[in-house]
């Protein structure tokens, strides 16, 4: 019989997904509304899912670029998908274009490290961390290493593409065009991984500016690898629903779900890595970044784990549930938003601090580049308050000795670490007993009666409200609409490659054109 390989993207679909990014696009604006003065919740929740998308796109493509350099057969039924997700790279362009716009012209306070005067030794706000990093932290470097990074891998999936379909034209199976496919392939992949952590230090990790991780680029990439895969597999189970890919069989997908699973346990190694080699070295301007997690977000913090480790594990354990369709729908769907939960997780909190830090300079009158109508936090976004200058790594403005000292160490490590309300006895008795930085000790405690009112919960920061579940569907919706129309330029089933038939041989007896694809 014939296989049904043309997509044909519907008028409903494109309604309703229309209706998805309208609906995006109004609490992405609801999110403005009451924001503070630097519109913190509404430029994180743009971020975060510019982020996050734009990433799914480049893992789709890093994923491909592996399969094809290593001769993997059993994934050619469904490399169109895979295609089609890697364009999305070029509406990322244009969105994280509005970030890099933003930083020029100092539209948003994402990122502490752009406060003007910042590095300026002249400055009465000068950091001597920040001004350290001025040569990777600055907006030209910023630009290049966000749109400029993305132009070139977009580059490299349009011409890998290009070839892909160049190849359905060519009247027999040939390794002609697969050849010249796999230099695309192999090229991109050192291309991707070594740009790929510079595009996640700028974007996110940068945040929190005076932190750093060697392990957070291997950390966030395998966690954009695994929402992608997620939605990948709920994509499929879509079109079969739909009468499409009838050639997808049980095999691919616990081929897929075997994926989820091992990579899952992957992401969990990250995760525990990076938290135990911090947690054990124990020092203040490491640590500072989970103490301010566990703390303030335990939610996050716990529920991140659960969600991306627990569940999928007990799961997908059993070699059987990745072959039910409704057991791997569920483990998918549930990981997908445990991904997004988990850059919701990096992102919040350091832009949170940052606003915060900014506020206070506004209030202090240390630059004018702030709105002159800046108010309290703790006014405009209720239950945010104020930050101890301990956890802020407030700049040496008010915390000379800071300046002084650089990169030593930072009284709030992760001894007597309570896990939640940083204003408990334990805490300011950690802070208390650092013989290192007394005055920001001091200060810490100081402020520490203030944090139960200020830091408590709040949607938008400790969870994500509705606003921020509205901008997902947008964003979901913006890249739906965009995969699908690439869907349907191309057959679904690319049928001169030369690899086909060792895809097909997962099925149990697909006829092509009449014609047994078994040997």
């Amino acid at each position: 019989m014939n296989l049904n390989t043309q997509f044909v993207f519907e008028s409903k679909l494109k309604r309703n997904l229309i209706i998805g990014m309208i609906v995006g696009a109004l609490c992405l604006a609801w999110s403005a509304i009451g924001d503070d003065a630097f519109y913190t919740r509404f430029w994180t929740n743009y971020l975060h899912n510019a982020v996050f998308f734009t990433g799914i796109a480049f893992t789709a493509m890093f994923f491909l670029s592996g399969q094809i350099t290593a001769f993997a057969g059993w994934m050619v039924v469904i490399k169109r998908l895979w295609e089609a997700m890697s364009q999305f790279m070029l509406v990322g362009i244009v969105l994280l274009l509005v970030v890099v716009i933003g930083v020029w012209g100092h539209l948003h306070h994402l990122y502490h490290w752009n406060t003007p005067g910042i590095t300026d030794p002249s400055s009465s706000i000068y950091d001597k961390v920040i001004a350290g990093k001025a040569g990777f932290l600055n907006p030209v470097f910023f630009t290049i290493g966000t749109v400029g990074f993305l132009a070139i891998w977009y580059f490299w999936a349009y011409k890998l593409r290009q070839n892909s379909l160049a190849q359905d034209a060519h009247e027999t199976p040939s390794f002609d065009y697969y050849k010249r496919e796999r230099k695309w392939a192999a090229s991109f992949l050192p291309l991707g991984g070594f740009l790929s952590t510079v595009f996640l230090w700028q974007l996110i990790m940068s945040i929190d500016t005076h932190w750093y991780s060697t392990m957070f680029a291997w950390y966030s990439t395998i966690s954009l690898f695994l929402g992608g895969l997620a939605l990948f597999i709920v994509l499929i189970l879509y079109l079969q629903s739909k009468g499409y890919l009838e050639y997808v069989t049980r095999e691919h997908l616990h081929d897929l779900g075997k994926y989820l699973f091992g990579i899952s346990v992957f992401w969990t190694y990250l995760w525990f890595d990076q938290f135990m080699l911090i947690w054990y070295g124990n020092i203040g301007e490491e640590t500072i970044y989970f103490r301010e997690r566990m703390d303030n977000y335990p939610i996050l913090f716990w529920g991140n784990l659960v969600l991306n480790f627990v569940v999928p594990f007990f799961v997908l354990m059993r070699n059987d549930t990745k072959r039910k369709v409704g057991t791997l729908f569920f483990a998918a769907l549930l990981v997908f938003l445990g991904h997004w939960l988990d850059f919701f997780y990096m992102i919040k909190p350091g832009a949170r601090i940052a606003a915060i830090e900014a506020m206070e300079l506004s209030e202090g009158g240390h630059h004018s580049s702030l709105p002159s109508n800046a108010k309290d936090l703790s006014q405009t976004a209720p239950n945010v308050g104020e930050m101890p200058r301990a956890l802020a790594g407030i700049s040496a403005a008010k915390a000379p000795e800071q300046s002084e000292q650089g990169s030593e160490a930072h009284p709030q490590t992760m001894e007597k670490m309570p896990a939640t309300g940083s204003s408990s006895p334990e805490h300011q008795e950690a802070s208390q007993d650092n013989s290192v930085h007394t005055e920001h000790a001091s200060a810490a405690g100081e402020h520490g009666h203030h944090e139960e009112a200020g830091r408590g919960f709040q949607l938008g920061y400790s969870l994500p409200g509705f606003q921020e579940i509205g901008v997902l569907i947008g964003f979901l919706s913006l890249f739906l609409f965009f995969f699908f129309r690439q869907l349907e330029r191309a057959p679904l089933l690319p049928l001169r490659d030369p690899f086909l038939e060792e895809s097909l041989h997962h099925t149990t007896g697909v006829y092509i054109d009449g014609e047994d694809s078994h040997h």
